[in-house]
This record gives structure tokens, sequence and C-alpha cells, in this order.
């Protein structure tokens, strides 16, 4: 989303929002690039994708770390204020940040239905839990956002700065790319944001209702541990959502609404919006929490059971 009108009249970053974002984006590449390759590499090589919350948590981890890849451009934007990188570059780091936060919100929506169903249909969910079901949903995850992307990419173009000899990318958008890009929010902020958040706090909410009874009727200790670390997982996955994703969403709908002037108030949509999508990006390095987790509670299931489920 562009921001408000430059009145000095050669390119300057004395805007707060240029040395925030270096700040920001270089803490996410120093975080989220080890963090994210290491998980990464676990869940291939040291678990193995063998049951299916790690497949879900794999290509979690392989979300976050593409978009910890973009970052150097980002950061040398935000660091010159100025993009000499042309389109394409503009195009593909841009939409990076989409294809994160839209397949990040449903993978971890499958992580969280995948313990839904663990904990409360624990037979009848077997043949949904299966690794040929979580990849093919995995698969059309990818081609989902794959498709949404292109639109994405092409709203997503470098353009000349108006005000001073210079390249805009991530803002300075013409009012068409505005309008255009306004309803690609709007569609993504539901079918992306509001459905995914609602099916995970409905199953936080009913799995950790049903451990607490379950608990409550139970003297056995190891099996508390258990109830409490998938308790954890849940929790953890929906904070870094309420976190990450909805004050994003909130901000950009509303900030996209005040520019296109439908939404006429001196609240500050663009501080709202500068502050909300630095959160957004936090996601990315608080991911591997999750793996932390869903790793332990995989590994007292195997010992369990003698498999992944």
């Amino acid at each position: 989303v562009s921001p408000p009108e430059m009145t000095n009249a050669t390119c300057n970053i004395t805007h707060y929002r240029y040395p925030l974002f270096t700040a920001t984006y270089s803490g996410v590449l120093a975080l989220g690039l080890p963090l994210n390759t290491l998980s990464l590499w676990l869940l291939l090589c040291r678990l193995g994708v063998r049951s299916v919350p790690l497949i879900y948590m794999a290509n979690l981890a392989l979300s976050d770390l593409l978009f910890t890849l973009s970052m150097p451009l980002r950061i040398l934007y935000y660091a010159r204020g100025h993009w000499p990188y042309g389109h394409l570059a503009c195009m593909v780091s841009g939409t990076l940040f989409t294809v994160n936060l839209y397949s990040s919100s449903f993978f971890i929506m499958f992580i969280s239905v995948d313990r839904f169903l663990a904990v409360v249909y624990p037979l009848r969910s077997r043949p949904l839990r299966t690794i040929g079901v979580a990849w093919k949903a995995c698969a059309a995850v990818w081609v989902v956002i794959g498709a949404m992307a292109v639109p994405v990419a092409l709203n997503h173009r470098a353009s000349p700065n108006q005000k001073c000899v210079g390249w805009h990318c991530f803002e300075g958008y013409a009012q068409d790319q505005l309008r255009f890009g306004f309803n690609i929010i709007c569609v993504a902020a539901v079918v992306g944001n509001v459905i995914p958040y609602s099916v995970i706090v409905g199953c936080t909410v009913v799995v950790v209702l049903m451990l607490r009874v379950q608990k409550a009727s139970s003297s056995s200790s190891s099996s508390s541990v258990d109830w409490s670390r998938i308790v954890w997982l849940l929790v953890i996955n929906l904070l870094i959502y309420t976190v990450c994703f909805i004050p994003f969403h909130v901000a950009l709908v509303l900030y996209g609404l005040h520019r296109l002037q439908v939404l006429q108030s001196q609240f500050p949509f663009f501080d709202f919006h500068i502050g909300t999508t630095c959160l957004a990006s936090a996601n990315s390095f608080l991911d591997p929490l999750i793996y932390y987790f869903g790793s332990k509670i995989l590994k007292i299931e195997r010992g369990n059971t003698g498999t992944g489920v």
C-alpha cells in the first residue's frame, strides 16, 4: 500500500518506516534464516516426513524459508530508499510476502485440525489423517497460493518515484493499482485469514475443553504430559496467528479503505499498517516454536504406539 504524499523534492529516507523496516527485516533474516534452515533439515533428515503433522510443519518451514530469502532485497531497498533491481526482482520479493502469509495460514490451520482429529476422533479420523492425504492437502495449498500469486505479482511492479529520481518497490502504487490490490486483499483476507482463524479457534477451544475433561478423569501422570504438550501446541498456533496475521489484515483493510477515500477519519491508518507489517513478518521466526512442541508430541506418540500418527 502506498505511503502518504512526500513533500520534499529530493529522495530521502527520513520517514521512520525506512529505519524501522530495515531493522525489522534484518532481524527477520538473522533469526529466520538459521532457524528455518535448521528446522527444515531436522524435519526432513532427522525426523523424516513419516507422519501427517511433520508434513505440514515441513511445508510451513519451507514457506518461512522462502520468505526469509527475500529479506536481503527488502533490507537494501529500505536502507537506500531506492529500487535499482528492476520489475522482476520487485515482483518476486514482494509476492513472497503474500505467499508466506497465506500458505502459513493454511499450514497452521492444518496442524490444528490434525491435532483436533487426533484427540476428538482418534479412530474415525484415521482415513483422513494419512500421509497421502496430507501431501495432497499441501499440494492444493501451493497450487491455490501460486494462482493467487500471479495477480499479486503483476500488481507489485516497481514504479517511478514521482517526487525525485528513483524507483519505488513495495510502496508508491498508482490509484488503479491500489483499487485492484484492495480487491485482492479483501478476497485473500476472507479466504486466507478469516476462515483459517475461525477453524483454529474452534479446534483449540474444543480440544482444550475435551482434554480438561479427560485429565480430570484420568490418574495417569504420563498422559497429562501428553495433554499439556498438545494444549501448548494449539495455544502457540493460535497466539502466532492472532499476533502476526489478524492485526495486519485489519490494518491493511482499514488503510485501503482510507486510501480509497471510503473511510474518512483522523486515525493514523498508515502508522497502524507499518506496525502490523512488522508483526506479520515476525511469524517466520516464531513458527519454529510449533516445530518444537509438535516434535515433542510426535516422539511421545511414537513411543506409546510405535507409529507417528
